[in-house]
This record gives C-alpha cells, sequence and structure tokens, in this order.
C-alpha cells in the first residue's frame, strides 16, 4: 500500500496542473461542508459547557406542544412543578429584568435576571469570585438586594477589579451588594449582565397562575430519570390542579425538553438545508472532478494496457487508481480543512452566533473526523467509476500506434451521466435560493402597516425608587412626551410598552366579548398601553372612532380601549365594535376606536390580534416613538438632553430607528438567503466549469473527424450547431431530472418561505432554466468556435 502511495504522488507531481485544479475543486466543497459542519456541531450535537449537560431540561406550559420550543411559564406554575415533582434534582426559574446601574459613570440600561436559589445549581456553575445564592437569599424576608454579575459587565463597568465583590452598587435607585462574579460567558445566553433573586414565594403578585410574572423554567433531572417521565409526572400534576388554573388553560400541557433542543431546535431546519446545499455543492465537486479523472485517463490509456499486458490484474489496477483519488481527495481535504477553518470567523461574525449564544464556533475532533470521512467518501465517489473504465482497456485497439487519443463510447456515457447529474443538482440549488430571494422580496415589500421612514426609537424606565406608583410613572412619561415634542425638528412623539419589531414575543391575554358568557369565543391577543400621539408618530391609521386621549388614562375614568381590524373582524366579524364591551384582565372594556394591524414581530409575521389601552394600566414599559423632519440619528444628542433634564439618572437604551429594526426582523432570513445564494453561486460556477471541460475534451478527442468533415466542405455553422446540440442535449436533461428534484425540495424549505403561492417554484425554475441553458451555450459555444478555426490538413494528420 505504501508504494501505490508513492506512486501515485509520483503520478499527481507529474501533473501540476491537473492537481492543482482538481485540489482546489475538492477544497471549495469538503471547506464548505466543514465550515457548515462546524456550525452544526456547536448548535445541536456538541453539549452545552455545562456538567452532565444532558440532563438539563427547559419546562414549558404550551397551548400544544407543535413548536413549543423555548416558552415561558407562570410563577404559579413554576411554584406547583417544585412541589410535585420527583423526578427532577433540581429546578430553577428566571424572569427577564432590566434596571438601571447608577453611580458608576454614564447610567447604564442593563438587562439581567431575576432567578431562584437553584438557578446556578441546575447548571452546576459557580462563580469565580465570591458565593453563588443560598436559599435565605430567596426566601421571604431574605435579602433579595444582592447581585452576582457576569464577567462581561464586570470587565466592561468596572474593568475587572476584583474589590467589586461585597460592595454596594445602585441598581434602580436601590443599593444591592455584590456577592459574585460569574466566569466568562457562563450563561446559556449573552445577553444577560447580572443575577438578582426572584423572591418568588415572597411576592403574592408573582404566585399568581396567569401570566402576571412570566419566567423561564430549567431544571435537572435525577440520574435515571428521563425526559419522559418528567414530562408524564408534571402533566399529571397539572391535571390534579386544573381547578386552580385559568379556564383557557384547561388543556395546555407541560413540555419538557433538552435546553439544547429548548435554545437551538428552532434553528435545525434552516441548518440543516445549508447542509444538504454545501452537500450538493461537494457532489457537484465530486462529479469535476470525476470528469477530469476520465478526461485524464485517456492520455494513460497506453500506460495502462502495457501493465494489463505485463500481467496486473483488473484489481490491481482499479487499487492504484483510488489510491491515487484517495490521495487527491486527503490532500484536497486537507485545504478544504483550513478553508473551512479561516471561514468560520466571518461566517460566525455575519450570523452573530456568538453574539447571540456565547458558544464558541471551532475545528474540533468531530469536525476533523467528519472532514476526514467526507475525504474518503468523496475519494472513493469521484474515484471508483474512472478506475473501473480505465481497469479493462481494449488491448488490441490501445496499443496501436495513433489510437492513443481515443475514447471508449462507456467512458463518454459516463461523462454525459455526470454532466447531467451535476446540471440537475445545479437546478434544484439554484432554485431553492430563488424562491427564498423571492420569499425575501415578498417579505420586505409586505406593507408593515406603519411608516418606517424617519422615525426613532428607544426606552426608558423608571425604578419603583423613582416612580413608586402608576400615577407617577404616568407623569413623568407626560414630562418626558412635552419636552421631546419642543425639539425643533421633531413632528410627533408617542409612547407604547413594546415597539414593533423588537426580537421579543408573548403569548399575550385573553380577551372575549362580554355579552356571550355562555360562549366566551375567547381570543389570544397581544397588548399595549400607549400615550400621547403614537399612533400618528407610527403612521398607523385610525379606521373609526378615537385615539385615547390623556382623560383616558386614569385609574377613575371609565375603561377604553383602541382594538386593531384584526381582532374586530374576529369578534364582531361585520358588525360595528365601536361602544361594543369586551372581557379583558378581568375587567369589563369600552372599544373606542379601531386601529390599522401591523405585523408586529417581523415582516414575514402576519399581523396578530391586538388591544391598546391607556398607560395607566401598564405603566412599567415604556417605549418612545418620535417622528422627525429632520434624518432622525441627528436628533439623538437633543433626545438624550431633553430625558435628561427631566432625570438625570436616565439613561436612554435601544435608540435606533425603526426602519433599522425593520431590517433586523429580517436578519435571519437575510443570512439564510446569503449563504444559500453563496453555495449555489458556487455550485453553478462549478456546473459551468464541468459543461465546459467535457465540452472541450470531446471536441479535442473529435478533431480527427471535425477535420474530415471540414474537408468534405461542412460549414463553421454546422460543426458549432453540432456541438451545441449534443451539449444541450445533457444540459436540457439535467434540467428535466432537476425540475422533478427542485419541486421535492422546495417543499422542504416550505416552513421557511413566507406567503408561498403554487406559481413560486414554476416562475423560479423558468427562471433558473433560462439562466443556466444561456450559460451552457456559452460553456459550450467556446469549444465549437475553436472546432470551426481547426486546419483540415492538421486535423486528418492528428493522433
Amino acid at each position: 500500500m505504501l508504494s501505490d502511495f508513492k506512486f501515485a504522488f509520483r503520478q499527481l507531481a507529474k501533473s501540476p496542473g491537473f492537481t492543482a485544479v482538481a485540489v482546489l475543486t475538492l477544497a471549495l466543497g469538503i471547506g464548505a461542508n466543514t465550515a457548515i459542519f462546524s456550525i452544526v456541531n456547536t448548535l445541536l450535537l456538541k453539549p452545552l459547557p455545562y456538567p452532565d449537560a444532558d440532563r438539563i431540561v427547559q419546562i414549558s406550559e404550551v397551548p400544544n406542544l407543535a413548536g413549543a420550543g423555548n416558552a415561558p411559564a407562570a410563577g404559579g406554575v413554576f411554584m406547583d412543578w417544585q412541589d410535585h415533582s420527583t423526578q427532577l434534582e433540581c429546578l430553577a426559574a428566571q424572569h427577564q429584568a432590566e434596571k438601571n446601574l447608577t453611580g458608576e459613570g454614564e447610567p447604564v440600561r442593563l438587562t439581567g435576571a431575576e432567578v431562584t436559589a437553584d438557578y446556578l445549581r441546575v447548571l452546576r456553575l459557580n462563580p469565580a469570585l465570591g458565593r453563588s445564592f443560598t436559599a435565605e437569599d430567596d426566601a421571604p424576608g431574605g435579602n433579595r438586594h444582592v447581585v452576582i454579575l457576569t464577567h462581561e459587565l464586570w470587565q466592561s463597568v468596572f474593568q475587572g477589579d476584583p474589590a467589586v465583590v461585597n460592595r454596594a452598587i445602585r441598581l434602580d435607585g436601590e443599593s444591592y451588594t455584590v456577592i459574585g462574579i460569574l466566569p466568562p460567558h457562563a450563561l446559556p445566553t449573552s445577553s444577560i449582565a447580572f443575577l438578582t433573586p426572584a423572591t418568588i414565594r415572597a411576592d403574592a403578585w408573582k404566585q399568581i397562575r396567569d401570566y402576571n410574572y412570566v419566567v423561564f423554567v430549567t431544571g435537572r433531572l435525577k440520574p435515571g430519570a428521563s425526559v419522559e417521565q418528567a414530562a408524564a409526572e408534571l402533566n399529571a400534576a397539572k391535571r390534579a390542579l386544573n381547578s386552580s388554573y385559568p379556564a383557557y388553560k384547561a388543556k395546555w400541557k407541560v413540555d419538557v425538553r433538552s435546553l439544547q433542543d429548548s435554545l437551538f431546535g428552532n434553528s435545525r431546519p434552516a441548518v440543516l438545508t445549508l447542509v444538504a446545499a454545501t452537500a450538493v455543492v461537494l457532489l457537484i465537486a465530486c462529479a469535476n472532478v470525476a470528469n477530469l479523472l476520465l478526461a485524464r485517463a485517456t492520455s494513460r490509456q497506453g500506460e495502462i494496457a502495457v501493465r494489463v499486458a505485463m500481467g496486473a490484474s483488473a484489481g490491481r489496477i482499479v487499487r492504484q487508481l483510488i489510491t491515487e483519488s484517495m490521495l487527491l481527495a486527503l490532500i484536497g481535504g486537507t485545504a478544504g480543512v483550513l478553508l473551512g477553518a479561516w471561514a468560520i470567523n466571518p461566517l460566525v461574525v455575519f450570523t452573530g452566533i456568538q453574539a447571540s449564544t456565547g458558544l464558541t464556533v471551532d475545528v474540533d475532533t468531530r469536525v476533523l473526523a467528519f472532514s476526514f470521512a467526507i475525504s474518503c467518501a468523496t475519494g472513493v465517489l469521484f474515484g471508483i467509476f474512472p478506475a473501473l473504465s480505465a481497469a479493462k482497456p481494449n488491448l488490441t485497439e490501445t496499443l496501436k500506434e495513433g489510437t492513443r487519443g481515443s475514447t471508449g463510447g462507456s467512458r463518454r456515457r459516463l461523462q454525459s451521466l455526470l454532466i447531467v447529474s451535476e446540471t440537475a443538482l445545479t437546478v434544484i440549488l439554484l432554485v431553492s435560493a430563488g424562491l427564498l430571494l423571492r420569499s425575501f422580496v415578498k417579505a420586505m415589500n409586505a406593507d408593515p402597516g406603519f411608516t418606517r421612514d424617519n422615525v426613532l426609537i428607544f426606552t426608558l424606565n423608571q425604578p419603583a425608587t423613582k416612580a413608586p406608583t402608576n400615577d407617577h410613572r404616568v407623569r413623568f412619561t407626560r414630562e418626558i412626551l412635552d419636552r421631546l415634542a419642543r425639539i425643533p425638528g421633531v413632528a410627533k412623539v408617542g409612547m407604547v410598552s413594546s415597539t414593533p419589531m423588537n426580537g421579543n414575543a408573548y403569548y399575550g391575554d385573553m380577551v372575549s366579548r362580554e355579552d356571550r358568557p355562555e360562549t366566551r369565543n375567547d381570543l389570544n391577543a397581544g397588548f399595549d398601553s400607549v400615550k400621547g400621539d403614537f399612533f400618528p408618530a407610527m403612521g398607523i391609521p385610525l379606521l373609526r372612532g378615537r385615539f385615547i386621549t390623556d382623560a383616558d388614562d386614569s385609574e377613575t375614568a371609565p375603561k377604553v380601549m383602541l382594538v386593531n381590524d384584526v381582532l374586530a373582524r374576529r369578534l364582531f366579524g361585520d358588525e360595528d365594535p365601536i361602544g361594543r364591551l369586551i372581557h379583558f384582565k378581568n375587567a369589563t372594556w369600552e372599544i373606542v376606536g379601531v386601529v390599522g394591524s401591523i405585523h408586529r414581530f417581523a415582516l414575514d409575521f402576519d399581523p396578530s390580534p391586538e388591544v391598546y389601552y391607556p398607560q395607566v394600566y401598564f405603566p412599567w414599559y415604556t417605549n418612545y416613538v418620535v417622528r422627525t423632519h429632520v434624518p432622525p440619528l441627528t436628533l439623538a444628542a437633543d433626545i438624550r438632553r431633553a430625558v435628561h433634564a427631566v432625570d438625570p439618572e436616565q439613561p436612554v437604551s435601544g435608540l435606533q430607528t425603526l426602519d433599522l429594526a425593520v431590517e433586523n426582523s429580517l436578519r435571519g432570513r437575510q443570512i439564510m438567503l446569503t449563504l444559500l445564494g453563496i453555495f449555489a453561486g458556487t455550485a453553478l460556477v462549478l456546473a459551468c466549469i464541468g459543461i465546459y471541460g467535457v465540452m472541450a475534451y470531446a471536441v479535442s478527442q473529435r478533431t480527427r473527424e471535425l477535420g474530415i468533415r471540414l474537408a468534405l466542405g461542412a460549414g463553421a455553422r454546422g460543426l458549432v450547431a453540432l456541438v451545441l446540440r449534443e451539449g444541450l442535449k445533457l444540459v436540457l436533461l439535467g434540467l428535466a431530472i432537476g425540475a422533478l428534484g427542485s419541486f421535492g425540495a422546495s417543499r422542504l424549505i416550505a416552513s421557511q418561505l413566507y406567503q408561498a403561492s403554487l406559481s413560486d417554484p414554476f416562475l423560479v425554475f423558468a427562471i433558473v432554466a433560462g439562466a443556466l441553458i444561456a450559460v451552457a451555450l456559452l460553456a459550450c459555444w467556446l469549444p465549437a468556435r475553436r472546432a470551426t478555426r481547426i486546419d483540415p490538413i492538421t486535423a486528418l494528420r492528428a493522433e
């Protein structure tokens, strides 16, 4: 075997041009697979960086188990699970909390989490400095004013000073003692900057089984316990306690799944689509290299015939040729791993994987094993058929003088089959990319229901120490709106509890017609509190009735609200909803207006039912919308000055244009489209090179025949048409097979398409087919044109 590798190395060294082209082609295919598999490995295969990570689970309460994913639970429901679980070693809740950090320079708005005492125990995570939370910290009457900082916040704000441990810092105007510093990138999400005790059992309002206090629940299974056993136990407990739950949760389920699946399971379809795309690129690369080997085998058929004549068996010839293919594949695989490793960093930066998860994407032993395996498989795949074709030469014909350049019919058929195959694969990839592009264009052109130009959005939140009552918060908002409205260049200002396209999603709350108590017709609807000129600032039209006014923004005023037209149609059909009463949050509200529906979560999410009511009833989250007459960001400094004039310690967070927020909502779709487009473009280039290579080789092998045709009076156009016909036959056959495959592929990526219609695959295929035929014509025309310039005398002397 060693002698075979030495001989193979000498053979490849003799043909540096062939070797370089083959290695580059393989490196592209294997490198793309290595880079994408590195992401698959990190997100779906590699265990999370915690001890016994396979025992960490996410627990959710959901209307149905389909697509439950990373869903929340209510604080009271978490307490039920704590009291009735025997399959879990420990259980913890996490509630997102935002607090203003002051007294450390410029005020900063931080996103953190209120967690129960066992949160770090679930992860088996210990602070790098200081201590963890104790049961007393999280108990009624305990010291809830303690905080653990992440390593990243410790470095960025406190410059890594170890003396900050046991020191007091101010969060939302209150003193918190720093008791610990976490290790770098310790938590499952990088958005959390600090941890404080949740104290759920100390506050009655957190213990309600409705969504007053929303938590994400994680647990650690006991040794030997399974996800299925834990789910069965918690669902049995839920059924036993059903009478204590809100009526709309009567048929809800408890979902238990691994934390890894909860965090990254939703990304599986997109990631697997990219895996399929890179596999197609690799198959096309294999087809090209196989064609190169077939062409090279022609020049070596004399050598092989001599070896066979001297007694070499067909098996011995195949082994030698496969050895050469394997060596070529391993060299290409090594180059591919280097190329893939280089591509990982820009790929991670582009996709934002590390920024969103804190995970490290790299080439580890599993990725190396994968790359080695596909290199070996590739070597066999592109080498076996050329080897079998070359191993049985016609000795009589091959050893004759002047037939060294002849090509057998079986070899030509194999080359044709390879061209048809890579054309079909290219069509599938191009159609998939085209469908995603069309879907992306549809999403970008979707009417969001609001005017996105010349709008700034930002967030302010007053701590309870400065705004202890709802009226305090309403007055603060009114003063901010008044100051913002006086800034030159500002057209309209308003407040809303949650701006569109902010990356957050929630279940909402139940809304029903008050006049149908016997058939509640409950509807799960999103809700927002609003104040000021929110709707005019956003460009959301008033379709009927009136807006909410300052007179409505008082707890002594009648309860009124606006509904969007989606909710109005679902609850009242064609009836006029103005003046009608609806049931919401255990109270009766009068509808005073109907507004247009908006795309709340992303442009590719259809509008959902929504209610809007005065700020006084939901004052804890305040996001501001400023429509301007001038470029919005030019007013950023003026806005900060206006806010600090009201409260110098109030940070302005999330300041950005609404247009940018809309674009960010399609970031995932854009990433998918870009990557698939790159792979589709690579496939197209490889397919064109393959078609050109086969046609150029076929023309060179027919030099004598073409010379005779010219000598007998054949015209240049006739020769060109002859070559084009033969090339297009292969391409058209590949298009026909690719058409069947592409319609199957369109069904596989259907979940990633927005407003897909039955005509989309046909339209995209027509465009792809036209483009591929045009490219194939060019690839065939170049060698055909060369054929027309053959000197008949020279051609007749050929070979």
